[in-house]
Parts: C-alpha cells; structure tokens; sequence
C-alpha cells in the first residue's frame, strides 16, 4: 500500500552491485519524517513544523489515506548533513 504514494528519488540499485556502508560524498544522508494521525492532526502539526522554522508546508507530501479509517499519513524528505 505504501508503494503507492511513497515516492523515493533516489536511483534504484543494481541488485548485483553490493550496498556500500559509506556515506555519500558530501555526508548528506536521506532523511524521512513521517506524520501519522487525523487529518486535522496530520495539518496542524505540518503548521507546526513550518512556525518552528523546520519545514514549509508546501515540502509536505500530500496526506494520504492509511488502512486506518480516518487516518492519513503524509511525509517530508530530506537530505540531512551529517559531519
């Protein structure tokens, strides 16, 4: 279900090439924080994270249904630097 609206922009691996445990060159390392809750809850703590200066609304992706009844999810993708 999650395949559907979850959207990853990084390039799909060749799944001959073995995962390398180093990190990419410039240290910035992927990052997802994920909202779960009500649609009310899911906004207003998007609104939250914008006033406290994290993330603006429209980097949000737009909430989507969960297998729950009344619940959506939506998600915020990063690139966080990590020295």
């Amino acid at each position: 279900m999650t395949q559907d609206f979850i959207r990853d922009s990084s390039p799909t691996p060749n799944p001959e090439t073995p995962l390398s445990s180093t990190p990419p060159p410039d240290n910035r390392h992927p990052l997802k924080v994920i909202v779960i809750s009500s649609p009310q809850g899911v906004t207003r703590t998007i609104h939250t994270f914008y006033r406290l200066g994290y993330a603006h609304v429209s980097e949000w992706s737009k909430p989507q249904p969960t297998q729950n009844p009344g619940e959506v999810m939506s998600v915020l993708y990063r690139r966080l630097r990590i020295d």
